[in-house]
């Protein structure tokens, strides 16, 4: 066990998100695309549901977690303001990769592996309060301003990435992220998810 300490110790997780139309997560309309459900321990797997078998439906996989370290992207502040030469550069996205070991990029909390740009903290807390983050006007949006600071109280809870084994592609080859508050997940409730799915 890894414990996450914005996260219940007991419990289990579960994820939707709708498959067949695949929203981005930049438009307030995607609200309700997702869902997470918090449940008791599950002593065993789920049963499979009545539609298994059916051309729809992803192919169970079993997974087993392992604790790896992620860094943030290059994108982020912190690493930005190192200013790292090219030869760093090409050091530093070798060690953003090498924890994968060249698989897909599932991931549960830590620093996201983003496709297309490392503001979904920002993203999330804007778009949740009904300003339209696919192009630039929800982020020049005068309340814009006034609700940057709830940025940081978003935690990215689960990486998804495109998965040829298990026949799952997001988008264009690309990857979905749930995020949530982390106040609202330690107290148990993830009732207020918000998904982005960025692709290439």
């Amino acid at each position: 066990m890894h414990p996450i300490d914005w996260l219940p110790s007991t419990g289990a997780l579960l994820f939707f998100y709708d498959v067949e139309e695949q929203p981005w997560g930049f438009d307030p309309k995607d609200q309700g695309s997702c869902a997470v459900l918090h449940v008791a321990d599950l002593q065993q797997a789920l049963a499979p549901s009545a539609d298994d078998g059916d051309d729809e439906t992803f192919p169970r996989m079993n997974v087993q977690f392992r604790k790896i370290a992620v860094f943030p992207s290059t994108e982020r502040p912190q690493v930005e303001a190192l200013q790292l030469a090219r030869d760093e550069h090409h050091q530093y996205w070798d060690q953003l990769d090498s924890p994968y070991q060249g698989l897909p990029k599932h991931q549960v909390a830590g620093f996201p592996a983003p496709v297309q740009g490392d503001c979904m903290e920002l993203e999330c807390q804007l778009v949740s309060h009904g300003l339209y983050c696919g192009d630039s006007t929800g982020y020049t949006d005068p309340r814009a301003k006034l609700l940057e600071d709830g940025a940081k109280d978003w935690r990215l809870l689960l990486q998804l990435d495109t998965d040829d084994d298990s026949g799952v592609m997001w988008g264009d080859c690309g990857t979905l992220f749930f995020w949530v508050r982390a106040d609202e997940a330690a107290a148990g409730n993830f009732q207020n998810p918000w998904l982005v799915l960025q692709c290439s």
